[in-house]
């Protein structure tokens, strides 16, 4: 089966994944190769702002993203889950992240 999207990590997000123990490491990886392979219909994702940030959710894990050009999506941050709603703080961060990305990597946004 071909993927539908490529993920592509944002230092910060990379940092904090650092942070993490194996067993939601391995969560987090799983999250993100389904949704590689399935899109948004093989994990538990939804949209958090007008700007196109999106959220996954696997068990305690929430991975921010957004998608980039078709076929790409920008993984912006990676956080454990402390609450029931995804703190705005959060969504800034991710956004910011992303964006310092897209110019780093001389990306357009569409």
């Amino acid at each position: 089966m071909e993927k539908q999207f490529i993920a592509k990590f944002t230092p910060e997000a990379e940092e904090s994944l650092k942070k993490f123990d194996k067993q939601n490491l391995k969560r987090t990886f799983r999250t993100v190769a389904l949704f590689e392979q399935l899109g948004k219909d093989g994990v538990n994702s939804r949209p958090l702002n007008k700007e196109g940030l999106f959220e996954m959710k696997c068990d305690k894990v929430r991975i921010y993203f957004m998608y980039h050009k078709n076929n790409i999506i920008i993984v912006g941050l990676v956080v454990l889950k402390k609450t029931q709603k995804a703190p705005e703080r959060y969504k800034t961060e991710a956004m910011m992240n992303i964006e310092k990305y897209i110019r780093s990597n001389d990306y357009e946004k569409t």
